[in-house]
């Protein structure tokens, strides 16, 4: 989406366009919840922190403030490939009606919807949607 797009949709709903932007629930959120309260948190403290500190306090809450990012990014990779496996099981299954294909996916699912407290609703929803895909298969 284009900023033209975004301006031509913020005749009908500006109001509720510039609360996604300053929330940072515009456009593509992804398959984990967002960081950017705990970084703008920490960003905040490190402002904060600088002039007790000399900078050093700073350059700790920047460095969690990375480690947080990264940790974000690692997760959204990691759900990214699963759904990516998850996908290819099922056309496999679809392809050779092994059983063992449902089992990948109904423990994968069940697996990431244990480890995973970081997940979206609609994330949450699709793996719903590959377990009762799964299960209804297996019979």
């Amino acid at each position: 989406m284009g900023v033209s797009d975004w301006l031509a949709r913020s005749r009908e709903n500006g109001p509720e366009n510039i609360r996604q932007w300053a929330t940072g629930t515009a456009g593509n959120a992804g398959y984990t919840y967002g960081t950017h309260y705990v970084v703008t948190g920490l960003m905040v403290l490190a402002i904060a922190l600088y002039p007790l500190t000399q900078g050093y306090g700073s350059i700790v809450a920047l460095a969690v403030a990375i480690v947080v990012m990264a940790g974000r990014r690692m997760l959204e990779n990691q759900v990214r490939r699963d759904l990516s496996d998850l996908e290819e099981a099922k056309t496999q299954f679809t392809r050779t009606r092994n059983a063992d294909y449902l089992e990948f996916i109904r423990l994968r699912v069940n697996q990431m919807l244990a480890d995973n407290k970081m997940l979206r609703p609609e994330t949450k929803a699709t793996l719903g949607e590959y377990l009762t895909w799964a299960e209804k298969r297996a019979g």
